[in-house]
């Protein structure tokens, strides 16, 4: 809560590996940027330090990174300082200003985040949050040794417990290894099968401690914070999530320096390493689910249409691109963010309600864009067929614009061949596909002050701007706060009703 009598601001909050430096940044910070995707691309968060006396570059590239780093790697402080625990919630773990969940929503940890608990009452731990202290539910959090799973010293060689969630890769990176070389150490035949419990041998181990993490490996949080902005003394937070390090630039004069983040960073398994294999009599969901499991990733199912396949092959892919591209061409939207995969359906998030009303002249903008066109052809109908090679029956379904003219000489139709199992999934797809081909048709972007409640997927309603008015939704949402305070810039779609 603020003051009521104090004026509006808004406050960054930042913590890296699970360290608030907030303060310590805090009169070098130029600007921070946290970029919200509808979908595919994955979210961004850059912040910016002004380093005139070189005490980025010289001091803070050189020990505060590798620091946090060796924190990160062994999982904690020592001695009698906090307790590391992991947060075990599939969906996330909520945390509060107080032990209760009357109190108030201060943002969420990701499923296998590292917390620092300093100490637990009534089945509430508490724990320091963006510098605040705050409270998360003990029944969702565990005490872990190391990096969640066991590790015991053999003949000189390090022994890991697998845990659920790891995988060779993400182990490797723990011992300053790779997964080729435990795959060979240890026998193991498919690197992509481990299990809980299993016990992996670390080649040159020290009884035990992981190597020190690389700088890269650098988890990074942020909370944007608006005080008192409606004179109620009430604070808004904008969670921005969980980001890894992707990269540190230095530039000048001036001297700047420019530290960039992502949400699904490209070294990481899930995008990097390419496989091959074949998926048989398993739903897309499921899919997801197995490729979410073997990740470390929570996966998030928000679509009522779910295909299942007889066979379906991953060659020489990405488990994200061929999840991806699965998702794509069942007309679901895929995705990945603070350590999650989310699949939604388009029509549904675009049927919800509106969150805000941008009217022409209302003095709630500085600046717009409108357009109407594509880069692609706007199709007035699609069509989906297939035969059934078993019986020789064509299974065919439609869908329409919702400004279709039987009669237009400009109508052209998309021509979709997909396996499906009735007219209706045929129908269902057909809608899909058009809405997919067809949702940029009508686009706009606006410049508002600061907002957390604009976000990838919210609903806006767009009044008195003549052929643009109507129900859009937010594809992308860019919040920055820097000495001019806080913007929030936001492009939208056209919804597409009717489809």
């Amino acid at each position: 809560m603020s003051q009521k009598d104090l004026a509006r601001r808004t406050a960054v909050q930042i913590a890296f590996a699970g360290t608030d430096i907030t303060e310590d940044m805090r009169q070098y910070l130029l600007s921070v940027t946290y970029t919200d995707n509808e979908e595919d691309e994955t979210d961004d968060l850059q912040i910016k330090l002004q380093d005139r006396d070189g005490i980025w570059m010289e001091n803070w590239l050189a020990s505060a990174v590798d620091a946090a780093a060796v924190a990160t790697a062994q999982g904690g402080v020592s001695g009698g300082g906090p307790s590391s625990y992991m947060v075990t919630a599939k969906s996330g773990l909520n945390v509060r200003s107080g032990p209760s969940t009357s109190y108030a929503r201060l943002g969420a940890l990701v499923c296998g985040a590292a917390v620092e608990v300093l100490s637990i009452e009534n089945g509430w731990a508490s724990i320091q949050y963006g510098g605040k202290d705050a409270y998360v539910s003990a029944q969702y959090i565990k005490p872990v040794d190391g990096q969640g799973g066991g590790s015991e010293a053999d003949s000189g060689e390090a022994v890991y417990t697998v845990v659920k969630g790891d995988n060779l890769s993400k182990i490797a990176a723990q011992y300053g290894t790779t997964w080729q070389k435990l795959a060979e150490y240890n026998g193991l035949k498919n690197p992509n099968l481990i299990y809980p419990g299993q016990k992996i041998k670390i080649p040159g181990g020290d009884g035990g401690a992981p190597a020190i993490a690389t700088s890269t490996s650098m988890k990074i949080q942020a909370v944007f914070v608006r005080e008192n902005w409606h004179g109620d003394g009430k604070d808004e937070a904008l969670d921005c999530g969980q980001f890894e390090l992707d990269s540190v630039v230095a530039s000048g004069p001036p001297a700047v320096i420019t530290i960039k983040a992502t949400s699904l960073p490209y070294t990481s398994q899930v995008r990097q390493t390419e496989k091959t294999r074949a998926w048989e009599n398993i739903s897309l969901s499921g899919i997801l689910q197995q490729v979410g499991s073997e990740n470390g990733m929570t996966v998030l199912w928000e679509s009522a249409y779910d295909p299942v396949y007889e066979r379906v092959e991953q060659f020489r892919e990405s488990d994200i691109a061929f999840s991806s591209r699965l998702c794509h061409d069942a007309g679901i939207s895929l995705k990945a963010t603070n350590n999650i995969i989310v699949a939604f359906d388009q029509a549904a998030y675009e049927a919800k309600p509106e969150v805000r009303t941008i009217r022409r002249k209302d003095g709630s903008y500085s600046k717009y864009s409108l357009t109407i066109g594509s880069t692609d052809t706007k199709y007035s109908s699609c069509r989906v067929r297939y035969t059934d090679p078993a019986t020789g029956k064509l299974i065919e379904g439609k869908a329409y614009a919702e400004d279709y003219k039987e009669d237009a000489k400009t109508n052209q139709q998309l021509e979709i061949w997909a396996k499906v199992s009735s007219v209706a999934d045929a129908n269902t797809l057909a809608a899909k596909r058009l809405r997919l081909h067809n949702k940029y048709a009508k686009s706009a972007s606006f410049t508002l002050p600061g907002d957390p409640g604009l976000v990838s997927g919210v609903t806006i309603l767009l009044d008195g701007w003549g052929p643009w008015n109507g129900r859009y939704i937010i594809k992308q949402a860019v919040h920055s706060v820097d000495k001019n305070g806080y913007v929030t810039k936001i492009k939208l779609r056209r919804v597409l009703e009717g489809c």
